[in-house]
């Protein structure tokens, strides 16, 4: 691997324009952005609020891992990036650029599908995509490579031959790809491909609604928002593009959504010969786009609730605080020249949402509130009790109190709010906003009347831990 390169994501896509699937745009867009109200004149002024906030010493900065531990079990983070691949791709916008327009925004190019359709699966199908398919056994997943069986099929050079490359850029959002694989695989048995397809497809998105965001979203917010859908009163905002589609926001997709970043723990277990091993640990080649060594074949126990006797490792809370891990990135990474600063998620997600145009999360709160959510738009989210917010010029700290940027008003709110178990009211209605239109607008098991999961699975309910154990009894 060219260490000068970086390979997750952290550069564009070359000749990628023609696979535009859908689109960006704004929950809110006619609201000012958090810039604006704090009459940041240029994007230098912006990258200094950056740095002081996510850059390496910085408030985001968890520097001698004081962030406590959450009751969320630890393959739930990896759950979410897999997500994430699955609904959002944006190779085009800058992160070292000027404030964007709600129009310019529109015209960003969604790469993924925002219908939860599992696209970085099964790609554009085993017609366009023969690759992935095996060929000896019509509609089933290739799995597995001379190296390790227990591992994504791969092609001489080490690469992955999977419906979206990100999903190999860790070991063990890799070996979350290689389960749903294996889902499928099991799935298809006497089911044509398409039907084999729906039914993995439904399978997911009843996770997805019944299980991941019961755990990641306030308990009030989310029972109000399935209420509002029982009565035909949701999605509370419009999020449709000119062809009908569910467009990405990017408020989700550069604030709420990167709640998974705080959950990143520094070490995992792999399984019981390797208990311990760094997120990046080129000696292992934990960083991904290689093939996944055959003693690292990730046993899901340890991750996971699984085995009622088996203990497993949870998440990091979610709050304000990045692991050192995730504001020092390595080389391969984000390539040897990138700047401290650069090297630095929290401060790569600050730049860019000011880059989009974010509001602050005191006004996206005051929006949503509006719309009928039943939260507090004027928290107290105790800055001032935050390690080092008191040495910040005072102008700057007021501004920020009264104009916070949202992803880190998101995070703090999730921390003290959500106590580190789960998101706040905001970062809650956000996610719940664009999944429910995702559920409700495309095809979902939603549009079936009385589907519920195969009790051979789990039944209703169905959790990801139920995926699990589903596949490892075959």
């Amino acid at each position: 691997m060219d260490k000068g390169k970086p390979m997750h994501g952290m550069a564009k896509a070359k000749g990628c324009s023609h696979l535009r699937l859908g689109s960006f745009c704004k929950l809110f867009p006619d609201l000012p952005s958090w810039a604006n109200d704090c009459d940041i004149q240029t994007q230098c002024e912006a990258e200094k609020i950056a740095e002081l906030l996510g850059g390496a010493g910085g408030i985001m900065h968890d520097a001698t891992s004081s962030s406590p531990d959450n009751t969320i079990p630890a393959a739930y983070t990896f759950f979410a990036q897999f997500i994430d691949h699955d609904i959002t791709l944006d190779t085009t916008s800058e992160l070292h650029g000027n404030e964007l327009s709600k129009d310019e925004i529109k015209d960003l190019p969604n790469l993924r599908s925002a219908s939860l359709d599992m696209d970085c699966l099964y790609g554009f199908g085993p017609e366009a995509m023969p690759f992935m398919y095996d060929q000896s056994q019509p509609g089933r997943m290739l799995i597995g490579n001379s190296k390790n069986d227990d591992d994504l099929p791969r092609n001489n050079e080490g690469r992955a031959l999977i419906g979206d490359p990100r999903n190999d850029e860790n070991i063990f959002v890799s070996q979350m790809q290689l389960l749903f694989l294996r889902f499928h695989n099991r799935r298809i048995i006497g089911r044509s491909f398409e039907d084999a397809q729906k039914d993995v497809r439904y399978h997911y998105q009843w996770i997805v609604l019944n299980d991941f965001l019961k755990r990641i979203c306030d308990p009030e917010i989310y029972s109000y928002a399935i209420e509002q859908a029982r009565e035909g009163n949701y999605p509370k905002c419009h999020i449709l593009d000119h062809c009908n589609r569910v467009c990405m926001p990017v408020e989700f997709s550069v604030a709420a959504y990167r709640f998974g970043h705080t959950m990143v723990r520094s070490v995992y277990p792999a399984n019981a010969d390797y208990p311990v091993i760094d997120l990046f640990d080129e000696r292992f080649g934990t960083e991904g786009f290689s093939t996944v060594p055959k003693e690292l074949t990730v046993d899901w126990r340890f991750l996971l609730d699984v085995d009622d006797c088996h203990d497993y490792v949870t998440s990091k809370a979610i709050d304000h605080l990045l692991a050192d891990e995730l504001i020092r990135m390595p080389d391969p990474i984000v390539g040897r020249f990138a700047s401290d600063n650069d090297r630095s998620l929290a401060f790569r997600n600050l730049l860019r949402g000011y880059a989009l145009g974010l509001a602050s999360g005191q006004r996206i709160a005051a929006a949503l509130k509006d719309k009928g959510y039943p939260l507090n738009n004027n928290a107290d989210l105790l800055f001032d009790e935050i390690p080092g917010w008191l040495c910040l010029d005072e102008n700057l700290r007021k501004n920020l109190k009264d104009h916070t940027p949202l992803f880190f008003y998101l995070m703090r709110e999730g921390g003290i709010l959500g106590n580190g178990q789960h998101l706040g009211p905001v970062g809650s209605a956000i996610l719940l906003e664009v999944f429910g239109a995702m559920l409700i607008q495309c095809d979902s098991f939603l549009k079936v009347n009385g589907w519920q999961p195969d009790s051979c699975v789990g039944g209703i309910n169905l959790t990801l831990a139920d995926i699990v154990r589903y596949v490892n009894s075959n």
